[in-house]
């Protein structure tokens, strides 16, 4: 991966987010658990997650100062991804593998890095930075049963170099009978995503969610704000406005699953998600839009009530 790119992806979690937290921990033997909530996950643990992943391929011409997006595949979204993460005997994530019906992206402490210097968010890469990742640790932002992450991988440089990009929304998804069917609620939280522009240039995109749900009539109001992005090749941080995305998300009755169009300026698409917790207590999905030539935005988002 070009080194732009290696520097920016890590310094975007410095820019966006600045709160310290150390690292570390060693190894010991692990137990395979069933996955219900974030804080009943014990050291020492693997536990598989159920998600939905948003993903695409791109080719790009990169050098070591810059990389531009000159093709993109249509975003396809897998709702039956997973994640499945390995914990250490200090209770921190050690592995972490992302598997979609694109393949399997992972990465392993013993190998690669993993940098929680910028809590809530854990940044992962390989040595060679061929794959790099961002998640958010759940339980330093106030979530209990779902968490979300980006990532891109590169498998070529030079001119036509080619890789993917993808996000995922992982949790305990609440059964379709315990949705509530009544009342109404707020739910805030945050989106990690990528953004190409019409020019073909990619941004690293972290911004906020609000749902606000109408139990009664099954509906969801979408929308998210405060876009702060990086710019891959020039390491700027902004706030992009036109990347604010708004939609009415529905679902059926005694369904956990929520779908439905949202725009942005110039953008135009869909988002999905479940409900997550025993009384859906949570919500989190996915969302891609496409615009004018490359320009093409995916995410994911959760949010707590």
């Amino acid at each position: 991966m070009n080194n732009s790119l290696k520097t920016t992806l890590l310094c975007c979690s410095l820019t966006l987010l600045v709160t310290g937290c150390g690292g570390g921990g060693g190894s010991s033997a692990v137990v395979k658990r069933s996955f219900t909530s974030f804080s009943a996950i014990p050291a020492n643990s693997i536990v598989d997650i159920e998600g939905q992943s948003v993903e695409f391929s791109y080719v790009a011409n990169t050098n070591p100062t810059s990389i531009i997006i000159t093709g993109t595949s249509n975003p396809s979204t897998d709702p039956t991804a997973k994640s499945s993460l390995t914990y250490n005997d200090s209770g921190e994530i050690s592995k972490l593998s992302i598997v979609t019906d694109k393949g399997t992206v992972s990465w392993d402490s013993a190998t690669d890095t993993f940098d929680y210097s910028t809590s809530p968010l854990l940044t992962v890469n390989s040595p060679d930075f061929s794959e790099v990742g961002f998640t958010l640790l759940p339980l330093n932002i106030g979530w209990d049963y779902q968490t979300l992450g980006t990532w891109v991988t590169e498998t070529t440089t030079g001119s036509g170099a080619s890789g993917r990009l993808g996000s995922i929304s992982v949790g305990s998804r609440t059964d379709g009978s315990a949705v509530p069917t009544t009342g109404t609620a707020t739910f805030t939280g945050a989106t990690s995503g990528f953004y190409i522009d019409s020019a073909g240039t990619l941004f690293y995109v972290l911004g906020n969610t609000s749902i606000n749900a109408d139990f009664a009539n099954r509906s969801l109001a979408f929308t998210t704000s405060n876009n702060n992005t990086v710019n891959i090749n020039t390491e700027v941080a902004s706030v992009n406005s036109d990347l604010n995305l708004s939609g009415t998300l529905t679902y059926s009755a005694g369904s956990n699953n929520f779908s439905g169009s949202v725009t942005g300026t110039g953008l135009t698409g869909s988002a999905s998600g479940y409900f997550y917790g025993p009384s859906a207590e949570e919500a989190g999905g996915t969302f891609a839009l496409t615009g004018g030539g490359v320009e093409i935005y995916t995410g994911a988002f959760g949010a707590k009530r």
